[in-house]
């Protein structure tokens, strides 16, 4: 994975406000402020000491138990790739519940999709259109590929 300016700036920001003695370090503690605080990264984790030790351990190469504003980098993009993870699998876990396989395998019926939709999640978007624009090959069925597409931001 590799960080966007907008996602490097934004650590940057982040990173400073915690880097209060202006040494280009922050410590553990401070970290673990960062992780904490949903609002800061999308991080939202709730650490263990061993966890945070060993988060440390494998991102400080100077070895001198603090972060550089690099080595946060590192912490960042490893909880993206963690996240983007589990995403993944919470997708597929709804593709299986809606007849879909395990393994992006296997299709899921427009009509029990637009059942489940509008009856019991009772959503009032319009769900035809967004399947019409989806459903690529037009077969009234939906691919791994295409379930992405209808719950990814873009639709």
């Amino acid at each position: 994975m590799i960080l966007n300016e907008d996602q490097i700036s934004k650590c940057k920001s982040i990173f400073s406000q915690f880097d209060k003695d202006g040494t280009g370090r922050i410590d553990r503690f401070e970290l673990r402020v960062v992780l904490e605080r949903k609002s800061y990264i999308e991080m939202g984790q709730k650490p263990t000491e061993e966890e945070l030790f060993s988060m440390i351990n494998e991102v400080d190469e100077n070895n001198t138990g603090k972060i550089e504003f690099y080595e946060f980098l590192k912490v960042y993009e490893k909880n993206q790739k963690a996240h983007d993870r589990d995403d993944e699998e919470d997708l597929i876990d709804a593709f299986v519940a809606m007849g879909g396989n395990k393994d992006k395998s296997g299709i899921i019926d427009t009509e029990k999709l637009i059942n489940v939709i509008r009856h019991q999640f009772e959503m009032t978007i319009d769900i035809e259109k967004l399947i019409e624009e989806i459903d690529e090959d037009q077969n009234h069925t939906i691919d791994f590929d295409e379930f992405k597409r209808l719950l990814s931001s873009n639709y």
